[in-house]
């Protein structure tokens, strides 16, 4: 719909006016942020070394909850985990693409609502500086 035709626009923008370099892969990881009004928000950092239809899941699964499943055929038993209201995703450098495909696929399946798009260019430990998206998706 509008949203991702919105953020692909802003991706485009945002893919010029910054250099993005292969050596900019980040691993998957989840971390709780506290936002102004101390309600935690979850933070799902993509990476380019896992396809993105892993994120798209993780982000649907976060954002509708997961039902508690028993251990069966050697897999091992899943807890259950109530939806999260709002998720951030982001990605850094090359894995902007994957953050960006992960949002637009919850708007796109009905599961969410892009509320937010923020970008950054954050200082490296390397001491250079590298792109990075941060995009808030509400619950529908």
């Amino acid at each position: 719909g509008g949203g991702s035709r919105r953020v692909q626009a802003l991706l485009l923008g945002f893919r010029h006016s910054h250099s993005l370099t292969s050596n900019t892969l980040r691993t998957l990881s989840l971390e709780k942020l506290t936002s102004a009004n101390m309600s935690e928000i979850l933070e799902m950092k993509v990476s380019t070394k896992k396809p993105i239809g892993f994120y798209v899941r993780s982000a649907a699964s976060f954002l509708k909850g997961v039902e508690a499943k028993e251990a069966s055929e050697g897999k091992e038993a899943v807890e259950a985990k109530a939806p999260l209201d709002e998720i951030k995703i982001s990605g850094l450098g090359e894995a902007i693409n994957t953050a960006v495909a992960a949002a637009t696929r919850t708007e796109v399946d009905g599961i969410g609502k892009i509320s937010k798009v923020e970008t950054f260019y954050p200082d490296m430990p390397s001491g250079r500086g590298c792109a990075q998206i941060m995009i808030t998706v509400k619950k529908v």
